[in-house]
């Protein structure tokens, strides 16, 4: 067996996770953090979509088709649909952290 690379995040670099001895492995990199910024961007996309449909069904005032009251249904279940995605993302990291949190304790 050969002896770790300190430049792949082996022994000696400082960062002892994921060293070995393919250069090319990355595991030294640690993410800190959870980001939800996406998955907020997403359902703020999906509800102004939803708002300009609004918007153009209320300026055709009495000509509302059966076509474009599906098409509302769609965009609505479509942003229910990443609504409940992100919530659902965003308790699972949750669970996780305090699943991880309760065995630090014991």
């Amino acid at each position: 067996m050969t002896s770790p690379n300190p430049k792949a995040g082996g022994v000696g670099s400082g960062n002892e996770i994921g060293y070995g001895s393919n250069e090319a492995f990355q595991g030294n990199l640690v993410e800190d953090g959870f980001s939800v910024d996406f998955l907020i961007s997403v359902v703020n996309d999906a509800t102004v979509s939803a708002k300009r449909k609004l918007e153009t069904l209320k300026a055709r005032r009495s000509s509302i088709s059966i076509a474009d009251m599906f098409d509302m249904q769609m965009l609505m279940n479509h942003l229910s649909q990443l609504s409940e995605m992100s919530t659902n993302v965003v308790g699972a990291s949750n669970n996780a952290i305090m699943s991880m949190a309760r065995n630090v304790k014991a």
